[in-house]
């Protein structure tokens, strides 16, 4: 657990936000100078200067660059300068993915790609097809990332294969590391390493700049660290350390090489804890006292939960203090840097030529802000301060609230993207094909023939609108379920109740006791938002909840019920994954309705059996039984529907048809030898295909 939190914080992270949009074509102009000869220009001249000032803007202030693209894009239809037209199309793209709408970004971008292919025009073609490939990355759509970056390459190497047909080297290279990214967001950190020390190689052979160098060493470092080559990763980040401090950004991206440092000592057991702190401080003490405030949180935490593992948890308060601090002047501010003019020094590898979007930002600081908040509330509720860890609680869960938000806007945005993508990239080989097929029938004055293929090709881009519609549409059924299912697992009135309980534990001085049924409660509820997103958890994160859950459920149900979960001997629960929450509703049923109209104590049996290689997993009650429970609700609500059953029989639904497990349900009704309901048990077998 210390190393997975150590390497999440300071380098999958320091990775994940690397410098990606640096390795686009994103030359930037001087706005006054271009303000001072406009007034003169007129046609392709006005146009190219109109286009310049709207890409040097659109990335400061996109209302502005928007209107002067859109004069742009007047002028050149007027004139008819296409070049410019297929520019215009591209800047528009930019100003959409600064504002986060994705989707209408890839819109533009593959007009203009496609007005590049008609002028010929292979560089901006490559340059365009890398800016598609960011946009997906910002979706997180990672395999349309590195299709769109082969494609690139592909143009770059021609036909022959070779390096480059256009510019110099460094724009194929350039490319070579922004998809050695996406494989490594992927977690294919192999390849990712081999295409970074590629880019090195490169670069030393052709004199790149000096700072891009360096910062390639470190990435190099850290992706040694990704696939477990240590000693190859410390000789990397030490061999950056020895470059000269030449400017300010490689003054301040000496720190990243620290932070990483520090978290490949702390790796190596407690006797490298005393090395891994000095350099998280030292990163920590630069980052904070120039302002960097993201950077200067994010370390601060690693070194909080650095000390909460050595059980120094005062200290470890200290630090998660310090990140608090700094959070709340981020999202204050809105911004990673206490000043704007921070924002074009490379402080960790991005931003140095075009900035992350805002949406993105944003969301980074929640994520950091939730962390920060979980282990405040954790480090109090160990110190006994219920108080203190009850107002973190809370904070932790409207930070996770609005992080839930972000994620859902997320998931939108990455569907639609990918959407977009794969339609306008088809809408685009379409009519290459039926412009390849116009010309072979004209030249063959076959019009009876030609016709016909027009009429096929039609059939098939109808065919393919359909089955790509038909897709999403099971794309947003699968969302909107796994929307239902988290609100029929997130049932308001039982968490209402298990609040209710423990602040009456907290009003009667029980503190023991409210911090025992909050830690179970925080535990729960973590284990469903991080579920939510989840297909697989382990049978021991799933019997831990179950466990959580129906602790919280006695509170309720004071001496109502008692539970018993067994597991077969011959199961390992740390290697069996399941999917999560599965058994939930049909334990809610057992107490709601089986035994909470049962006059005596009742009974709930969990079992995890191992049956001709299938998992079993049995929920039984001795409760009232279906049919009386079923006559005692309708005597209270004769409109009640059980929708948390129906949603677990769609999801299986859906489980057996996108995973490699076959999922069966069902429900007894358990009987006496006089026939009389004894309890219900519910049966689900899982079979892994």
């Amino acid at each position: 657990m210390t190393i997975k939190i150590i390497v999440t914080v300071i380098l999958s992270l320091s990775v994940t936000m690397g410098l990606s949009q640096k390795f686009l074509y994103f030359p930037t102009w001087n706005i006054d100078s271009l303000l001072e000869i406009l007034p003169d220009q007129t046609g392709v001249e006005r146009v190219n200067s109109l286009n310049k000032l709207a890409q040097s803007l659109s990335y400061i202030n996109q209302d502005s660059s928007m209107m002067y693209v859109s004069e742009a894009m007047d002028i050149a239809k007027q004139i008819g300068y296409e070049e410019g037209v297929a520019r215009t199309l591209f800047i528009y793209g930019q100003n959409q993915v600064f504002i986060g709408n994705y989707p209408e970004s890839v819109k533009y971008y593959l007009k203009a790609l496609q007005l590049y292919d008609k002028l010929g025009l292979e560089k901006w073609k490559a340059v365009v097809h890398t800016y598609i490939a960011a946009v997906n990355y910002y979706a997180r759509n990672y395999e349309k990332a590195i299709e769109n970056c082969n494609k690139a390459l592909s143009i770059c190497r021609g036909e022959n294969g070779n390096e480059s047909i256009f510019g110099p080297i460094k724009d194929t290279m350039s490319i070579y590391l922004q998809v050695s990214l996406y494989y490594f967001l992927s977690d294919t950190c192999d390849k990712a390493l081999d295409l970074t020390l590629k880019y090195l190689k490169a670069g030393r052979e052709n004199n790149f700049d000096r700072t891009d160098l360096f910062f390639n060493t470190i990435l190099a470092g850290e992706r040694y660290r990704c696939i477990g080559e240590k000693d190859s990763a410390l000789v990397y980040l030490n061999r950056a350390l020895d470059f000269p401090d030449e400017n300010q950004n490689i003054i301040t991206l000496k720190y990243r090489a620290y932070s990483a440092l520090g978290g490949l000592y702390y790796r190596q057991g407690p006797e490298k804890q005393d090395s891994a702190i000095i350099y998280f401080e030292k990163a920590f003490k630069y980052y904070s006292d120039n302002g960097f405030l993201f950077w200067a949180s994010k370390v601060a935490e690693t070194l909080g939960h650095v000390y909460y593992y050595k059980k120094q948890l005062d200290t470890a308060q200290i630090f998660y203090h310090k990140a608090e601090k700094l959070i709340h002047e981020m999202l204050k501010k809105k911004s990673w840097y206490r000043h704007d003019s921070m924002k074009h020094i490379v402080s960790w590898g991005m931003r140095l030529y075009v900035p992350m979007p805002q949406g993105q930002s944003i969301g980074l600081m929640w994520r950091n802000a939730s962390s920060v908040y979980y282990y405040l509330y954790r480090t109090n509720e160990i110190a006994g301060n219920t108080e203190e860890a009850l107002r973190y609680h809370i904070a932790y869960s409207n930070a996770n609230d609005t992080l839930s938000e972000i994620r859902k806007s997320e998931e939108v945005l990455r569907l639609q993207t990918g959407f977009e993508t794969e339609r306008y990239e088809g809408q685009i080989k379409d009519l290459f094909q039926e412009n390849a097929i116009q010309s072979l029938k004209l030249k063959q004055s076959g019009y009876f023939l030609f016709g016909l293929g027009v009429l096929v090709i039609l059939v098939i881009i109808v065919a393919i609108l359909l089955s790509r519609q038909n897709k999403l549409r099971n794309e947003q059924n699968n969302l909107i379920l796994q929307q239902r299912l988290f609100r029929s697992q997130m049932n308001p009135h039982f968490i209402f109740n298990s609040l209710t309980s423990i602040q009456n534990f907290i009003l009667d001085a029980e503190s023991h006791e409210a911090s025992k049924y909050l830690s179970r409660f925080s535990k729960l509820i973590r284990h469903i938002l991080d579920s939510s997103v989840e297909e697989f958890v382990t049978l021991e994160e799933e019997i831990s909840t179950i466990e959580n859950y129906l602790e919280l459920q006695k509170i309720r149900f004071k001496d109502k019920f008692d539970y018993t979960i067994e597991a077969d001997k011959a199961i390992n629960p740390e290697n069996v994954n399941i999917p999560p929450m599965l058994a939930q509703p049909f334990i809610e049923n057992s107490i709601e309705h089986g035994i909470k109209h049962k006059k005596s104590k009742g009974n709930i049996f969990i079992r995890f059996l191992l049956k001709n290689n299938c998992l079993v997993y049995e929920v039984e009650d001795d409760g009232v039984g279906r049919e009386k429970a079923q006559e005692i609700l309708y005597k209270h609500n004769k409109d009640h529907k059980s929708l948390a059953t129906a949603i677990t029989h769609d999801r299986i639904k859906v489980l057996n048809k996108k995973l490699k497990i076959k999922i069966t349900l069902r429900i007894l009704d358990l009987n006496d030898n006089e026939d009389k309901p004894t309890g219900t048990k519910v049966v689900l077998t899982i079979l892994f295909i």
